[in-house]
């Protein structure tokens, strides 16, 4: 029962961090320094390697290189493993939505991808740390909250 109760807990803070950033735009996330010439841009920096760090943290999960809140692989990186491309093809769709980080439609296929990808048996990266099932469980409750919101937005 407490494991319930600090589950919607987490949702309920979940929910509030969503509806902050949705109206974020997703420049403003990016944390840097530009110089005015605009010749050298330094900003925070996209994944190039496999990681697997605060597995059962949603708002500081990091799971090969695509899966994790503002975290994302670098252009052209292939993800780690069939996870890592669930949480790929979920970050190209937000990004064709305009950061629709609340679209029902992104949402539910990323839950769909990762429910096909844990009963295939999908084999994770080499060096992962996280147990996959636990990782597709926090992200499928961000992703149901996501879900919730989104309908409450009227988010397609």
């Amino acid at each position: 029962m407490a494991n319930i109760s600090q589950s919607l807990q987490l949702v309920a803070h979940l929910l509030a961090f969503f509806f902050f950033f949705s109206s974020v735009p997703i420049h403003a996330l990016n944390i840097g320094v530009q110089r005015a010439d605009a010749s050298v841009s330094v900003s925070k920096e996209c994944s190039r390697k496999c990681e697997s760090e605060f597995c059962s943290v949603p708002p500081f999960l990091r799971y090969g290189k695509y899966c994790g809140l503002l975290y994302s692989g670098c252009p052209g990186e292939r993800p780690c493993d069939g996870l890592d491309a669930c949480c790929m093809k979920h970050d190209a769709c937000v990004q064709a939505k305009n950061n629709g980080y609340l679209s029902q439609e992104c949402s539910q296929n990323f839950i769909n991808c990762m429910t096909n990808f844990k009963n295939t048996g999908g084999h994770t990266f080499k060096g992962n740390k996280c147990q996959v099932d636990e990782v597709i469980d926090i992200i499928s409750l961000v992703m149901e909250a996501a879900l919730l919101a989104g309908r409450y937005f009227h988010k397609p």
